[in-house]
């Protein structure tokens, strides 16, 4: 059964919508989203996410997922965005018997890019499986279409070399040729998801780059930026002291070797 006001808030949406989501697995449409200029701070930081991860580990919070575990598909990206997410599990039926049979595949396809807003991270939970597709190419199409800031799925991507064609950033755990149709479900939409063993909420900040990725708190989104740039400012002093021959107490003078 539909919550009366996620249908309300869906309803806005009622011409652009294909009935592709099902109304009933949306926990969230309407989310709150940090200022563009503070989105533009974050990206100024010279070190994205291992910046931000050296604040957050401060405040408790260890969210950081290693480029191993969800490598960016090109290189030379860098994302800050609101987290729009998806949950996804494999499907109840064989693949073949639910094409046989002519059943909709329940992913929730264009429609869940019809729900977000242009600067978001899409973020989908597919609990890490490799062997089908959560994301492609008409998705990736669409998100480019709608602004999306960027892609991070645990679990596969396919149409690869379309993504990169297009510009689109994307982290995931794998690709492959396989399609997700009929063998992945969509779950839950704008809940809360899994990542690399992170929990994620819808309008928690993503934060991306070549080191891998990082989620800030939503209620923690303003401190960790002012936090982080005082931390840049004296790590910007300190590595000029060094590389200008400075010594060693002088460079231990603008920031403690504890911080190094």
């Amino acid at each position: 059964m539909t919550d009366p006001k996620i249908a309300e808030e869906l309803a806005v949406y009622s011409d652009r919508l294909l009935g592709l989501l099902d109304p009933a697995i949306v926990r969230r449409v309407a989310i709150d989203r940090p200022d563009a200029a503070i989105i533009e701070r974050y990206l100024a930081l010279p070190d994205l996410t291992s910046q931000v991860a050296d604040i957050l580990d401060g405040l408790g919070y260890d969210s950081a997922v290693p480029r191993r575990r969800l490598p960016p598909l090109e290189g030379g990206r860098r994302v800050a965005g609101p987290a729009i997410t998806a949950r996804q599990i494999p499907a109840a039926r064989a693949p073949g018997f639910s094409i046989a049979s002519g059943h909709r595949p329940k992913g929730g396809g264009i429609d869940q890019i019809t729900l977000t807003r242009r600067g978001d991270v899409f973020v989908i939970d597919a609990g890490g499986v490799a062997e089908a597709s959560s994301f492609g190419g008409i998705l990736a199409t669409a998100s480019i279409a709608a602004g999306l800031a960027g892609i991070v799925v645990d679990g596969a991507v396919r149409d690869s070399a379309n993504i990169k064609a297009g510009g689109l950033a994307v982290w995931s755990a794998g690709v492959t040729p396989r399609t997700g149709k009929h063998r992945l479900e969509l779950a839950e939409f704008n809940g809360p998801v899994t990542i690399a063993g992170i929990q994620v909420h819808p309008g928690d900040l993503v934060l991306g780059d070549d080191d891998g990725l990082l989620f800030v708190p939503a209620a923690l989104i303003l401190e960790v930026i002012e936090r982080a740039e005082a931390a840049a400012s004296q790590e910007s002093a300190l590595l000029g002291a060094l590389s200008s021959g400075g010594s060693a107490r002088e460079a231990a003078a603008i920031l403690h070797p504890s911080k190094w």
